[in-house]
């Protein structure tokens, strides 16, 4: 099934000095296959993510030089791109 939508997300910044970073700024995208079992469901989750990131504008969500790592921490019910940039701006702008 899958749990409702809110708090499915998180975000972890680091500094690309890190180096599991690689030594450059970005933004990865986790899904473990843990939390969301066929790979076409943690295709379209990060399809969605990328999307609204884009949307929005990620170097207005995240302006500064740092590794933003996005993962999946609950399989959300049937979300859509609309779903993806609230969380998205709720990890960024927390209220």
């Amino acid at each position: 099934m899958g749990a409702p939508l809110g708090n499915w997300l998180s975000l972890k910044v680091s500094d690309p000095s890190n180096p599991l970073s690689g030594g450059k700024p970005g933004v990865f995208i986790s899904v473990p296959k843990k939390v969301v079992r066929l790979a076409k469901d943690r295709n379209r989750l990060k399809r969605l993510i990328r999307e609204a990131l884009r949307a929005e504008s990620a170097p207005k969500i995240f302006p500064d030089k740092k590794v933003y790592y996005l993962r999946v921490l609950k399989k959300p019910v049937r979300p859509g791109l609309e779903d993806a940039r609230k969380e998205i701006g709720n990890l960024a702008w927390p209220r």
